[in-house]
């Protein structure tokens, strides 16, 4: 498996990552592409990256890397490649190198309930704590999500400053035009 970082808008794999992200993501879970791309090669922390086997796109990853942490904003597996562990293996990946945190919806869907079940699988937990997630698009509105992580705390107080750091970098990021 390979992690192909994407570092300019050029970069053909493009078009592929943009029909996965549009078709996994939903609207307001997802950044204006136009946005995204500008944000390619410019934010040291952001790690843009398609996901190959064999040398065929299957999937890609945002991850945001701050300090010992790192945020997983947007993960995806294109739907033809789907269970063939190719998920859990890029999920092991990222966990080998440091503590993880990522968003999943609360369990009210099957959907939603599969995905916290497969990120629990991999030791992954769900935090006991209410997290609002901002808006990409209206700094007015926020979503209650699930906060997961595969750190051993679960106080709140241990989480501040990484979830400070998400919202700042990750949610209020606006590239200059």
């Amino acid at each position: 498996m390979q992690y192909l970082a994407i570092e300019n808008i050029n970069d053909p794999h493009l078009p592929f990552v943009h029909e996965l992200y549009h078709s996994a993501f939903p609207l307001e879970e997802r950044r204006d592409w136009t946005q995204l791309l500008k944000m390619i090669g410019k934010v040291p922390e952001m790690c843009f990256q398609v996901i190959k086997v064999e040398e065929k796109a299957i999937g890609f990853i945002i991850s945001w890397i701050f300090g010992d942490w790192c945020f997983i904003e947007h993960f995806a597996i294109d739907p033809a490649n789907r269970g063939r562990k190719y998920g859990e293996r890029v999920m092991q990946d990222f966990m080998k190198a440091r503590k993880l945190l990522l968003e999943v919806e609360p369990p009210s869907s099957g959907d939603a309930i599969r995905r916290i079940g497969f990120y629990e699988r991999l030791g992954m937990n769900c935090l006991p704590f209410d997290y609002l997630q901002p808006s990409y698009r209206d700094r007015d509105v926020s979503y209650a999500l699930v906060l997961m992580t595969n750190a051993k705390e679960r106080e709140e107080l241990y989480f501040s400053e990484i979830i400070r750091l998400v919202k700042k970098q990750v949610y209020l990021y606006h590239p200059v035009s």
